[in-house]
């Protein structure tokens, strides 16, 4: 009987396995196929610097756009200079063979940073419930990045080889990984702080250090390969693509729609006024929990999860695709939930809440709940833990 068992439980995983992988696959052609949009801001801004101009300067990279796409779209470049390098050696390759060797390298980094992730939880254990959370994770997070072929996922893998390099005490690494992680500051600015300050009171000044060299020196090859790429940064309109959707310079279409929480606010019937008093309430909240998880967490996933989660509350400027760091909070939180069945039952149901957001939001502002059910799961999670502690040291003192 118990081998009988043991070979349909290996069956189920074996086939949840297959049916992550498949999904993930499918994803990514039908994201090909079908979709499509940030991966031409990124290759044309690489081949206008491979080509010894300003990636900075739209007028240069929307003349490049509308050479290989035939629009100029919204795609102006806002990420750090050498950010463009990793896509220079793609710009050798004619353009739909590039997009899909990104493509390819987004679905193999995510499926490995979930398996990382995967095996620093201790809760599901590999198996098939594990793989079934891997697929719902695939469709929720990574899902929509894949369809904006945009970078977060890249931000994601760093912050697992972030954590990876700070249990293994690879500190030159934690610092390196810590200046990579400032490719998108809006989403990771907080993390980056939290975790300085964090290594600081532990005394390990050498990887804030290696992090700020790394920043100079990318800085400087920077300059040395584009002696103005700063210049723009002053010119009129310069940051309009973060506001209003653009078709070419100066060309306004439409306004932008961000995920966050003045805009959810907004998707509430909150008026500006109220919305930023309550932005700045939001603020000081997540000013204090950020200190409290520096000096109070007591690993590095709660680290982590917690700066994440201030992060993504908080930031000024977040789309839906940026979200897929998120899952690092979302197991983290849910592993917390096993000290009992009532604490397991409501922790999945936040869960699934947090899942199913993508199935019913009207626009990307309302994917914000997505925040509001991890903010929740992350409470849930922390109090059962409490409890559980506390009742552990109650048994050991009887």
């Amino acid at each position: 009987m118990n081998i009988a068992k043991t070979q349909w439980t290996r069956r189920l995983d074996f086939s949840m396995l297959s049916a992550w992988l498949f999904l993930s696959l499918i994803l990514a052609g039908i994201a090909l196929v079908s979709y499509g949009q940030d991966f031409r801001g990124y290759y044309a801004a690489a081949r206008v610097l491979r080509e010894s101009g300003n990636p900075y300067d739209y007028h240069q990279v929307s003349q490049v756009l509308l050479e290989l796409t035939g629009e100029m779209g919204n795609n102006p470049y806002y990420y750090p200079p050498w950010f463009a390098w990793l896509f220079v050696p793609l710009t050798f390759l004619p353009f739909q063979i590039a997009r899909v060797i990104w493509m390819a390298f987004n679905v193999i980094i995510w499926n490995i940073g979930l398996w990382q992730l995967g095996k620093m939880i201790e809760w599901p254990r590999a198996g098939w419930r594990m793989y079934a959370l891997f697929m719902l994770s695939t469709f929720s997070f990574a899902w929509i990045t894949w369809r904006y072929e945009q970078a977060a996922i890249l931000v994601f893998v760093i912050l697992i080889a972030l954590i990876l390099s700070m249990r293994d005490q690879r500190w030159i690494e934690v610092g390196i990984c810590l200046a990579l992680l400032l490719v998108k500051p809006n989403v990771t600015l907080v993390v980056v702080a939290g975790v300085s300050l964090w290594l600081l009171r532990q005394g390990q000044r050498r990887s804030v250090l290696v992090m700020f060299l790394t920043l100079i020196v990318l800085l400087l090859i920077s300059t040395l390969l584009t002696p103005d790429w700063y210049q723009p940064f002053w010119e009129k309109g310069f940051g309009q693509g973060l506001t209003v959707a653009l078709d070419g310079p100066d060309r306004v279409v439409a306004q932008r729609i961000n995920t966050t929480f003045l805009d959810w606010l907004r998707v509430l019937g909150i008026g500006t006024q109220l919305g930023m008093t309550l932005y700045g309430i939001a603020i000081c909240m997540g000013a204090i929990v950020f200190f409290w998880s520096v000096f109070r967490s007591q690993s590095l996933l709660e680290l982590i999860s917690i700066l994440l989660l201030v992060s993504y509350a908080l930031t000024p400027y977040a789309l839906q695709y940026d979200f897929p760091p998120l899952v690092i909070a979302f197991f983290w939180s849910l592993s917390l939930c096993v000290s009992s069945n009532k604490s397991l039952v409501v922790g999945l149901v936040l869960a699934g809440f947090i899942l199913s957001v993508i199935f019913w939001q009207q626009n990307i502002s309302w994917a914000y709940w997505i925040v509001i059910g991890s903010i929740a799961l992350t409470v849930w999670g922390l109090r059962q833990q409490s409890l559980h502690d506390t009742d552990n040291k109650k048994t050991a003192s009887s």
